[in-house]
C-alpha cells in the first residue's frame, strides 16, 4: 500500500509559540548588546529564516550579526527547555488529530519547521510527541522553507510520491514550500499569517479548525 505523507509546520500550526519566539528574540538581542527589537515586527516575521527576518526587525544603525543572534537565541531557548519553561501551548484538537493520523496505516506524518533542532526537540518532548512523528526536519538538516528541500528529503526518506504528500502550515513560507515542491498545501487560519496571504501564496485549501483540517486531509 502506498502511504500518504502529511508534513506539519510547528510554530503557529501545532503550537502557539508567538509569545516565546518574541521573548527569545528580545533576550537574544540583549545578550548581544543590542536594543530590543519591535515585538510586533518579530511576530509578523515568525516562520521566516532568521537572516531574512532580521532585515525586518533589527534596530537601524546597529551592526547585527545573524549568526551571533542565532546562537544567542538557541542558547536561550535551550535553557528555557532545560528548565521546563518553554511555554508553547498546543492549539485545540491538534494532538488528537496527530494521534488519529498516526494510528491510520495510510499515513506517515512529519514536521517541517524553520525552528532550531533543540527548540523543536524540547517542544515535542514537553508535549509527548517526540516519538510520534515518522520524520522531523529543521533548518539545521535542510534548507529553510519556502525552499522545497524539507519536502523533498521527507518524500525520499519515506518513499512517498508528490501526489500523496501534503504540507500543513500557517505562513506563506509553508505554502511556498508546497508550491515549490509541487505538493498539496493546506493553510490553517489560526496561525500568524492571514487567510488572504495564504490564498495569495497559492494554498490549495484553507481550514478554520482541527476538525476541518482532519476531514480535508482524509479526503485528499
Amino acid at each position: 500500500m502506498n502511504k500518504k505523507l502529511v508534513l506539519f509546520d510547528y510554530d503557529g500550526t501545532i503550537v502557539d509559540s508567538a509569545k516565546m519566539i518574541v521573548k527569545g528574540a528580545i533576550e537574544a538581542f540583549r545578550m548581544c548588546g543590542l536594543p530590543d527589537p519591535d515585538p510586533n515586527k518579530v511576530r509578523e516575521n515568525i516562520g521566516k529564516p532568521l537572516a531574512i527576518a532580521l532585515d525586518a526587525y533589527a534596530p537601524k544603525g546597529y551592526e547585527v550579526n545573524p549568526e551571533m543572534i542565532s546562537n544567542a537565541y538557541r542558547k536561550w531557548y535551550a535553557e528555557q527547555g532545560r528548565l521546563g519553561l518553554q511555554d508553547e501551548p498546543l492549539y485545540p484538537g491538534m494532538v488528537e488529530l496527530i494521534h488519529d493520523l498516526k494510528s491510520n496505516k495510510e499515513f506517515n506524518i512529519g514536521v517541517a519547521t524553520n525552528k532550531s533542532r533543540i527548540a523543536l526537540n524540547n517542544g515535542l518532548k514537553k508535549h509527548n510527541l517526540k516519538e510520534v512523528f515518522d520524520i522531523t526536519l529543521t533548518m539545521e538538516e535542510a534548507k529553510p522553507k519556502p525552499d522545497p528541500d524539507m519536502a523533498i528529503q521527507a518524500m525520499s526518506k519515506l518513499n512517498v510520491e508528490k501526489k500523496s504528500t501534503i504540507i500543513v502550515g500557517d505562513t506563506i513560507n509553508d505554502i511556498g514550500l508546497g508550491v515549490n515542491a509541487d505538493i498539496n498545501s493546506i493553510g490553517v487560519a489560526w496561525g500568524y499569517n492571514s487567510i488572504e496571504m495564504l490564498k495569495n501564496e497559492g494554498a490549495d485549501f484553507i481550514v478554520k479548525d482541527s476538525k476541518e483540517l482532519f476531514e480535508t486531509i482524509i479526503n485528499l
